[in-house]
């Protein structure tokens, strides 16, 4: 997990970032989403940014180092406000073909 402090307290023009709104439960449940071995990259990054919005940096700054574009920041703390944190971690459901393997008849791994 990458360490806020440095960028929380730095100085900067303009006002500080609002703090995304993270309740102890929440936080609990966004630390545990990143924590398997096998959690998905998507996740793994969603889950980071969530912990440094929440605990004051910018967008800009949770986009540098997360590695991704300051709109996808963006979009992903709009659906932390609307949906709620934990269920901005995953991906929406996305129309298409639904699978033809029903999970019973799927080959172990």
């Amino acid at each position: 997990m990458i360490d806020p402090t440095p960028w929380v307290s730095r100085a900067h023009r303009g006002p500080r970032a609002e703090r995304l709104a993270l309740t102890a439960a929440e936080r609990r449940q966004v630390l545990k989403a990143m924590g398997p071995a096998k959690a998905e990259k998507r996740v793994v990054l969603r889950s980071e940014a969530m912990l440094l919005l929440a605990s004051g940096v910018g967008n800009e700054q949770t986009a540098e180092l997360v590695g991704v574009h300051v709109r996808t920041v963006e979009r992903w703390r709009r659906r932390a406000r609307e949906r709620g944190a934990v269920a901005a971690l995953h991906d929406a459901r996305r129309p298409g073909r639904p699978p033809s393997l029903s999970q019973a008849r799927k080959r172990p791994k």
